[in-house]
C-alpha cells in the first residue's frame, strides 16, 4: 500500500510509536549503503506504516507501507504494486528485503527482521492486528472530498 507521505494523523505522543532502524539501500542492484530510517506508527491511523529514509545531502524520503505487509513479509513474499517484501533466504533468517519501485526506478531494502518484529510489537501494544478501529464513512467522504 503506497499512499502520499505527510506527517502522522495524530499529535499525540503516547498514540505514536517510532523507531530508529539502520537499513541497507542497493539502488538498482549497486553497493550496499547503510541508511537510517524512521518507522513510525499512529494509533489514529491504525493499518499504516511511515517510513522514512535518511538519504545523504539531508535528503528524507518517506513511504507508507500496509502495517500488515511488514509483519507478513517477515516470514513469506507479500506486496503488490509499489511496494513488496520478503524473507531474505540468503542471510539464514536474519534479514528482509524490501523492494520499493517508484516511477523513477527500484530500490531494494535489507533491514534485520528482529529490528522489525520489535517495532511492530511495540504497535500491538497500541493498536493489536486485527483490532483496529477505522470510520468507513470519514475515510470515504475524506476520499471523495466531502466535507
Amino acid at each position: 500500500m503506497a499512499r502520499p507521505a505527510g506527517p502522522t494523523p495524530s499529535g499525540d505522543p503516547s498514540a505514536t510509536v517510532r523507531h530508529e532502524i539502520w537499513v541497507w539501500l542497493a539502488p538498482a542492484g549497486t553497493l550496499r549503503v547503510p541508511v537510517r530510517a524512521h518507522f513510525d506508527y499512529d494509533r489514529s491511523d491504525p493499518l499504516a506504516v511511515r517510513v522514512s529514509f535518511f538519504l545523504p545531502h539531508q535528503r528524507q524520503v518517506t513511504w507508507v507501507f500496509a502495517r500488515d505487509l511488514l509483519a507478513d513479509g517477515l516470514y513469506f513474499p507479500v506486496g503488490a504494486g509499489d511496494i513488496h517484501m520478503s524473507p531474505d533466504a540468503a542471510s539464514a533468517g536474519r534479514k528482509a528485503r524490501i523492494t520499493l519501485s517508484p516511477p523513477s526506478g527500484a530500490v531494494l531494502i535489507e533491514v534485520r527482521k528482529s529490528a522489525v518484529r520489535d517495532f511492530l510489537r511495540a504497535t500491538e501494544r497500541l493498536v493489536p492486528r486485527g483490532q483496529e478501529d477505522i470510520d468507513v464513512d470519514a475515510f470515504l467522504r475524506e476520499c471523495l472530498g466531502d466535507d
